[in-house]
């Protein structure tokens, strides 16, 4: 054997209480890859651990302490037996609080381990030396003494590893070899021990310095081992000098955590390695005394001890497990804080604290998962690593929120890679659980083909054509709309026609014709974008409605156009925006050409007619009808070439059958959000543009609901199968964000499921003091169900009726099925890359689903049809709000009872509300010139004011009336 010198220091030895550090002894590493700063770590304040708690307090020390795979009980070690000094181990029943000797109760004992099974545990013990009485005597003497020694752990040669049945009966000898056996633990299917020895020292042939320092240091030759649970098949896996010790499995079984000392036996540093000893690599290089490392149950980071402050302040700290990153600091109290390990669900963490007078106990806090990734900068937990646990709890809330919210997610966009990813981890969840696939083939995903984008493809030309000659560039003097009509157009007469609305006269209104004295059969037609801006907010608010391009290309169409020219004009206001080809609707509904033409192609098109076009729009603009005219000896000639993308959004749809149930109760969410804002309708601004859409609140929480509610009810069906007297289906939609596409797909079959009703959840993670349940008049029932919910769960809710709502409970309802959305209101965030999951109230959400679970409860206890579908008239405003022209950026508050006016919950980033000084809780009172006193009158009053034109809001706040100015924005 190589001889090795080294120096043992004397802060070598220093009170600890553990087996997990002995002593010290010099290391060699075989594959050392610093990645830091050497001493380096983040030392600020966070709140990774809170609600801290003592759970032992029996006895002078107590400690290393470790969970069982329930998480229900723990084995530790305590000096409490009576006429015994030294450790035993002890089980601790973390429900009833019962504690239970399990080791024999003489000699020496430490490091105990619970095994998978629930069914023995493993410890090191010296019962069986002959010395044992004598050396509890000389312990007694010891501690008498006036001046004490100073503490230093025994590496006893008569430790050997022992296992047991949870009450200590059955004991079998696992070690027999001489030397210190100890440190064990069971892998994760209970297969192997991990432990550390320094049986080398007794049985190689030691010379020169190393049988010096082995003499003088037993650690010297400690290292890690592996052996079968029977004691059999020993494997070494380091043969480095020193101390090797305090391994621990890794929750996936392939990897082992211990620590190593330094060549001087001065500081010890973090490593990991495989399960045969290979890749053995450092993880720390704080240069100090770092030791007792452990996994989180996901593998991705490792906690542990260290003495970088001091070693009479002993800390907590986590690293990465690839060791990429600073270490960070865990705990901030005053003495030593070592020892860690978490629960299995990663949900809490126990360690050891020893105070000033030298008693250590055992204490156990909450540990903020999420916390530690950001501070160490991983991406979210995989929430089917670890446990989850069928009841409803936060920490799994706030598993699948971070998780679908992750950066990796890109936004969940319809159609997109990462919505694979993460319907496939849904359907695996499913699948764990129990539940079966209602999809082709039993499979849980449900696909369905949508237009996902679309782009210019090549040939796409316009001219004129006639006694005024004039060829247009693409994107820049013209480009054809998604809605277009593809293919080649031949010549054909171009006619002006306003703004191109054709409006029917109403008890209030006359009507407006565009078209008044045209004929436009079989030609071009040329209009402006939007509607005539000066006139009285009553008129634009009625000519809105006819106002929307795809509308005035309906009227084009069955007035006979053969296609239709769209113009800003010069006094819109409204920028010219080329090149960016956006998606506006589908090719299968267009019949007619439809093309953008610049402000400056249109003018120099009307200057040949001898018209201005400026003069024109003024008139217009003033509410005046001019009479079209056709532009003499001019043709449109064009080709019009438009790519579609096509793109599969993926439904997860899963069925928790019932024996004997003829109907059935769904429960959803939709998991598709905008992607980068490319999907759907995004409030980004500034610089926000293009960033990440990851929807928190909208929807990770509702999805979050979902995936709780089905595990409590797939295990509600193994404990309790008589509560469930209905099938239960649970839902992750796609495709949400672009029009209920994914749950219009599915209710297009609904009937074959026999869905008697429909829970949904949108947007359920911003809980302050209600709940809005809504939809409830789509069924006769509702209300007295929910007040039934309200009493037993005494969770706030705000009880709402209209059934036409903007998210996947209207696909249902416009199905015939009875239909119920949870939604805890809108907020600045929304539809922006600041809906992040720190904002999102857990407790809240855990609060909600005690409410949607009450709900379903009632559902699904009978065979009995507990409500029946009602159909109300279309509640028109609210829909209408969908396609608002004006952008004020105001947030409602949708629980407006009782209010005289409009309540805001906030005002958007940069909104023109933000910059006017709306603030959350502001009663609107009066907008425009128009009093408002409910929605409806707000709804009017937004569409019918001019965009770009100070005009007046007036609010309540507080009590007193306020005037602010604000500046209505044109959505672009």
């Amino acid at each position: 054997m190589k001889k090795v010198k080294v120096l043992l220091t004397s802060a070598c030895i220093f009170s600890l209480i553990s087996c997990q550090v002995k002593d010290t002894k010099p290391a060699k590493s075989n594959s050392e890859t610093p990645a830091k700063s050497a001493g380096a770590f983040v030392n600020e304040a966070n709140t990774l651990v809170t609600e801290p708690r003592q759970i032992t307090f029996t006895g002078p020390k107590s400690g290393e302490g470790y969970f069982s795979p329930d998480g229900k009980k723990m084995i530790f070690q305590s000096e409490r037996h009576s006429g015994n000094p030294f450790y035993q181990m002890y089980i601790l029943d973390l429900i009833s609080g019962e504690t239970t000797l399990v080791s024999p109760g003489k000699g020496k004992t430490t490091c105990g381990w619970i095994h998978p099974s629930m069914k023995k545990v493993l410890y090191s013990s010296t019962h069986l030396d002959p010395q044992t009485d004598k050396k509890a005597q000389e312990e007694f003497d010891n501690r008498k003494k006036a001046v004490k020694a100073r503490y230093s752990w025994s590496f006893d040669d008569s430790y050997d590893i022992f296992s047991s049945d949870l009450n200590g009966q059955g004991i079998q000898r696992l070690t027999k070899e001489k030397g210190y056996d100890a440190e064990g633990s069971y892998s994760p299917d209970g297969q192997w021990i991990a432990f550390a020895s320094n049986r080398a020292g007794y049985t190689e042939k030691l010379e020169g310095e190393d049988k010096k320092l082995f003499e003088q240091d037993p650690s010297y030759m400690m290292d890690i081992y592996i052996m079968k649970a029977d004691g059999t098949q020993v494997k070494r896996l380091t043969n480095s000098k020193g101390y090797d010790g305090g391994p621990f499995f890794s929750a996936d079984g392939k990897k082992i955590t211990w620590r190593r000392f330094s060549a001087n036996g001065s500081t010890a540093e973090i490593f990991t390695m495989n399960v045969d000893g290979s890749n053995q690599t450092q993880v720390t290089q704080l240069k100090s005394m770092s030791w007792a490392p452990y996994f989180h149950p996901s593998g991705d980071y490792i906690i542990f001890g260290s003495s970088i402050l001091g070693y009479s302040n002993f800390e907590l700290f986590i690293v990465d497990t690839a060791g990429k990153k600073e270490p960070v600091r865990v705990t901030f109290d005053e003495g030593f804080d070592g020892l860690p390990v978490f629960t299995p669900d990663g949900n809490s963490l126990s360690w050891t604290h020893r105070n000033e007078k030298g008693d250590s106990q055992i204490f156990i806090a909450k540990w903020d998962d999420a916390q530690a990734r950001k501070l160490l900068g991983l991406s979210a937990q995989d929430p089917m690593v670890g446990s989850l646990t069928p009841e409803v709890k936060v920490e799994d809330i706030k598993k699948w929120v971070y998780y679908l919210s992750s950066p990796e997610l890109q936004g969940r966009g319809t159609g997109t890679g990462e919505e694979k990813i993460y319907t496939e981890k849904i359907a695996q969840a499913f699948k764990s659980w129990g539940l079966v696939g209602v999809g082709p083939q039993g499979s849980f995903f449900e696909t369905f083909e949508f237009t996902s984008g679309v782009s210019l493809g090549p040939d796409n030309a316009l001219e004129v054509v006639g006694s005024y000659k004039k060829n247009y560039m693409v994107s820049k003097d013209f480009e054809p709309v998604s809605f277009s009509k593809t293919g080649d157009f031949k010549e054909a007469p171009i006619v002006f026609a306003g703004y191109g609305i054709k409006a029917p006269a109403s008890d209030k209104e006359p009507e407006y014709d565009s078209y008044k004295g045209l004929d436009v059969k079989g030609k071009w037609v040329l209009v402006f974008t939007d509607l005539p801006s000066n006139i009285t907010p009553q008129r634009r608010h009625y000519l809105n409605l006819y106002s929307r391009l795809q509308h005035k290309v309906t009227v084009a169409k069955n007035e006979g156009a053969l296609g239709i020219l769209v113009t800003n004009g010069p006094e819109s206001g409204l920028p010219e925006k080329f090149g960016k080809l956006k998606f506006e609707g589908s090719l299968s509904e267009s019949t007619l050409g439809v093309v953008r033409l610049s402000t400056d192609a249109a003018s120099a098109m009307l200057r040949y007619a001898g018209k201005d076009l400026i003069s024109l729009q003024m008139k217009l603009d003033k509410g005046e009808m001019l009479e079209g005219f056709a532009i003499p000896s001019a043709y449109i000639k064009a080709r019009v070439n438009l790519q579609f993308q096509k793109a599969q959004g993926i439904n997860v749809v899963a069925k928790l059958p019932v024996t004997g149930a003829n109907s059935a109760v769904m429960i959803g969410a939709h998991g598709d959000h905008l992607g980068h804002g490319q999907f759907g309708s995004s409030l980004a601004k500034g610089a926000e543009i293009g960033q990440s859409h990851v929807g928190a609140d909208d929807n990770a929480s509702g999805v979050a609901g979902v995936m709780e509610l089905a595990h409590y009810y797939a295990q509600l069906k193994k404990t309790s199968p008589h509560k469930l007297q209905k099938n239960i289906y649970f839902a992750v939609w796609s495709g949400e964000e672009l029009g209920n596409l994914g749950s219009s797909h599915f209710t297009k079959k609904a009937a074959q499921h026999n869905v008697a009703a429909y829970i949904n959840m949108d947007m359920i993670g911003r809980f302050k003091d209600r709940v809005f349940v809504q939809g409830l008049g789509s069924a006769d029932n509702w209300t007295r169900l929910a007040e039934e919910v309200g009493v037993r769960t005494a969770v706030p809710m705000i009880v709402q009726e209209d059934p036409y709502l903007p998210t996947d409970s209207l696909a249902f309802y416009m199905a015939g099925i009875p239909t119920a959305n949870f939604f805890t209101g809108s907020h600045t965030e929304y539809h922006s890359p600041r809906d992040v999951p720190d904002l999102i109230n857990y407790d809240g959400v855990a609060r909600v689903l005690t409410a949607v679970r009450g709900l379903a409860d009632l559902l699904v206890d009978t065979k009995l049809p507990m409500v029946k579908y009602v159909k109300v008239a279309s509640a028109q405003n609210r829909l209408e709000g969908r396609s608002f022209r004006v952008y004020l950026g105001t947030i409602p508050d949708y629980s407006q009872e009782g209010v005289k006016g409009v309540r805001i919950s906030g005002a958007s980033k940069d909104s023109p509300a933000e910059k006017a000084g709306v603030k959350d809780k502001d009663i609107i009172t009066e907008f425009g010139g128009t009093k408002i006193e409910n929605l409806y009158d707000y709804v009017y009053t937004l569409q019918s004011v001019k965009p770009n034109q100070e005009t007046v809001m007036k609010v309540l706040r507080d009590g007193k009336l306020l005037e602010l100015k604000i500046t209505p924005k044109l959505k672009e």
